[in-house]
């Protein structure tokens, strides 16, 4: 006696080969995606870092300019017009590490008075930060570094 065995077709025994081609396409794109995030994020930090340094740098030269037109407002690094670039390091305090390297420069301008025949006795400070490379020439990688610039008055405390 002979048994018949029913073979019955199934569509649902696995993945087709097309199915798992198109799996992978969207994990490599998304993937893709995710890569392309953090180096936007690395980007953005590494130019808020940039900044946020400059801006420690600006503002360390305004007080230091201040602190000489306090004490002596005929010092030549505040004769009015523009003054050379100078290189500054700015370092992390924990370990010295250089963060960043910059060009400081700054134009000294005297203010006018509105007032007919009177005169004051202030300076304004145009500072201008650019970041530098070791040899101090400019840096200026698109997307990681700007120029910073800052202004402040200088006006003499009565002693």
């Amino acid at each position: 006696m002979y048994m018949k065995a029913k073979v019955y077709a199934s569509r649902e025994q696995g993945f087709s080969l097309a199915e798992v081609m198109i799996a992978m396409s969207i994990l490599a794109l998304g993937l893709l995606a995710a890569g392309q995030l953090l180096y936007i994020v690395e980007q953005s930090n590494s130019l808020a870092r940039s900044k946020e340094t400059a801006a420690f740098a600006a503002q360390n030269m305004m007080e230091s300019l201040g602190a000489l037109y306090n004490q002596n407002p005929s010092v030549t690094d505040l004769t009015l017009g523009a003054h050379e670039p100078r290189n500054v390091e700015v370092t992390n305090p924990a370990d010295g590490a250089v963060l960043n390297r910059y060009q400081v420069s700054w134009t000294v301008e005297n203010i006018p008075d509105p007032r007919p025949g009177k005169s004051l006795k202030a300076r304004l400070i145009r500072t201008t930060v650019k970041p530098a490379l070791d040899n101090s020439t400019e840096n200026n990688q698109i997307g990681f570094n700007k120029t910073l610039s800052a202004a402040t008055i200088l006006v003499q405390r009565p002693q």
